[in-house]
């Protein structure tokens, strides 16, 4: 009998502790990494393969993303799996499928629809509705093949709808009864694996707006509401605290400082960006975790900070829809509605009066820096392909959103145009940033705003960029914050580290080759029914494994799908819920 299932010769081990690298054997045996060692004897392995010049890393964790939907359709969580994902995090922001009446099930998709730009007809054709409370929705998370491995937070829109009904989660703070129940649903959520709970709350300010453009639950709830629960966490001893409370417009930083005050918890605020516009934004952020630590607080914000780009048709941008005069627009209708909008000389008036290129940081940055990368039938614009709508202002001796909504008119919506000002790419900025020791990389939003936006190759993004092209991290750092300082703030215990008893989840690529196609989105017709979304892949990987089974060759996905829904209490717990499972469906 062969000791182990692989045996991993000869790779240059990066363990994602920060300690130095070296040259060693990695021995897997039913799903976990049972020997580290200079020379495992080969013979002893069902499968040997040989890393011999190639990075060993552990799989990275993606604490934000959106897959809540998608996983229903794509076991490996795509860009992510991809991108030497092992692990990915849903409910985030206070956005979720669970608890859930049948009565609300199309709310929430609409929900997701509006705030995460999630496709609604592929939500309404995968997603099984098998479930209505959290632990209805673990056993289905349970049951759905998944290629990596899954956590989630209890999110708190969800929870208030379902306790408060939609009117009052809507409107007023919740009753004595009703904070008790949301107690006890809290208690079932974490007895059943749940990470913590996730809100939003920044107010009207969030571009995270319901379908009648109003502010969701948790952007206005009473926030006593949320302490409570933080109490919750206290008592238990347990949890995480996902908390987006801050964008240049608004400062509700106070409302994380509490949640960890009165948890003892981990909280991990969001989100933490540089700005070229704003240059002292991310510094002040950066400063106030440095006091809170100091307070004896854990807190941690997790960084937008990878050289990643909106690219999109105005039919279907919405992270400027908080912002005049694409808040008009945005909401006005569809592709053809939009399309007359904007070649109404009353609106471009309009338009005109209300554009402040200041106001655009968080909708995408200024018109002025969008690039017009295909016109796409505007056949008067074609020329200035390639060129930003400054550069194209200038040439035509008009402002740029006039000429902007000329573009859009003519081609009727179908102009696909390129960000260029979102972030920045300044390493004054984003090293310091990034070399934090309370900075968490990511913010992929993975699964969310898939007709324009790509975040899931960060990690492929930032060991080509900050190590590899700039050296100003060095590759045991930068993995140690992909994978086990996530793992570490999560409570995912024996996750994120090339460790004995660890469980094998990793990586294996080429240093040199390692990269992405930045040049532009891949289009691809993948979702439910043929619909598309735009993606990035990986170049450069060799393997990944997931609780050693490998799930990808050379790019390829093997097809296995050996990934698990982790709790709070790691393994234990994990193998606890699996037995019930199983008694239950002998039952």
């Amino acid at each position: 009998m062969a000791t182990y299932d692989v045996i991993i010769k000869g790779g240059r081990i990066v363990d994602g502790t920060g300690m130095p690298r070296y040259v060693g054997d990695i021995g897997v045996r039913e799903g976990v990494i049972a020997k580290i060692g200079p020379d495992l004897p080969p013979q002893n392995a069902l499968e040997v393969f040989d890393a011999s010049g190639l990075i060993v890393a552990p799989g990275n964790i993606d604490p934000h993303t959106h897959y809540d939907a998608q996983i229903h359709w794509d076991p490996y969580c795509t860009n992510t799996g991809w991108h030497g994902g092992s692990t990915v995090v849903v409910g985030n922001c206070g956005f979720g499928f669970m608890p859930c009446r049948a009565a609300d099930r199309e709310r929430y998709m609409l929900m997701m629809a509006n705030t995460e730009q999630v496709p609604l007809g592929a939500m309404r054709t995968a997603l099984s509705w098998d479930w209505e409370s959290y632990p209805e929705w673990v056993a289905r998370m349970r049951q759905l093949p998944k290629g990596i491995n899954l956590a989630s937070y209890l999110p708190l829109n969800s929870l208030m709808i379902y306790v408060m009904g939609y009117e009052g989660a809507k409107t007023r703070g919740a009753t004595a009864t009703e904070r008790a129940t949301m107690r006890t649903l809290l208690n079932e959520a974490m007895d059943h694996g749940a990470l913590g709970f996730a809100l939003s709350h920044l107010n009207e300010f969030n571009s995270h707006k319901d379908i009648d453009g109003s502010p969701m639950p948790t952007d206005l709830m009473e926030i006593e509401d949320a302490y409570f629960l933080a109490d919750v966490l206290r008592e238990r001893g347990q949890g995480v605290i996902q908390a987006l409370v801050q964008l240049p417009t608004i400062n509700n930083s106070h409302v994380a400082e509490e949640l960890a005050r009165r948890s003892g918890r981990p909280v991990i605020h969001n989100v933490i960006v540089a700005f070229e516009s704003l240059p002292g934004y991310h510094e002040g952020i950066l400063r106030w975790l440095d006091e809170m630590e100091a307070k004896g607080l854990n807190i941690y914000t997790q960084a937008l900070a990878f050289r990643t780009w909106n690219e999109f048709d105005a039919d279907n941008f919405t992270a400027w829809a908080h912002i005049e005069p694409f808040h008009e627009f945005t909401h006005v209708g569809g592709a053809a509605d939009k399309a007359r909008l904007a070649a109404d000389p009353d609106f471009r008036a309009r338009a005109l009066k209300t554009y402040d290129p200041a106001e655009m940081v968080s909708g995408g940055g200024a018109v002025e820096t969008f690039i017009l990368h295909r016109a796409n039938g505007a056949l008067d614009w074609t020329a200035h392909e390639g060129e930003t709508f400054g550069e194209i202002a200038k040439a035509r001796g008009r402002p740029a959103i006039d000429c902007f909504f000329d573009v859009v008119a003519q081609s009727e919506c179908r102009a696909d145009f390129r960000t260029t000002d979102a972030l920045s790419w300044d390493l004054g900025k984003v090293g310091p940033m990034m070399r934090h020791k309370r900075v968490l990389p990511g913010t992929s939003d993975g699964g969310a705003h898939i007709k324009f936006y790509s975040g899931g190759h960060f990690p492929t993004d930032l060991i080509t960029w900050l190590v590899r092209e700039e050296g100003i991290m060095s590759l045991e750092a930068l993995h140690h914050k992909l994978s086990y300082l996530p793992a570490r703030v999560l409570q995912l215990n024996q996750r994120g580290a090339l460790l004995e008893g660890h469980a094998a989840d990793l990586y294996i690529y080429d240093y040199d080759k390692l990269g992405y196609d930045s040049s532009a989105y891949e289009v691809v017709h993948d979702l439910p029914g043929g619909d598309w979304r735009r993606t990035v892949r990986a170049q450069g990987i060799a393997l990944a494994m997931v609780n050693g089974e490998i799930i990808s060759r050379d790019g390829v996905f093997t097809g296995a799908t050996p990934g698990r829904l982790l709790g709070n209490a790691g393994e234990e717990l994990d193998l606890r819920l699996h037995s019930e499972l199983v008694a239950l469906a002998a039952e």
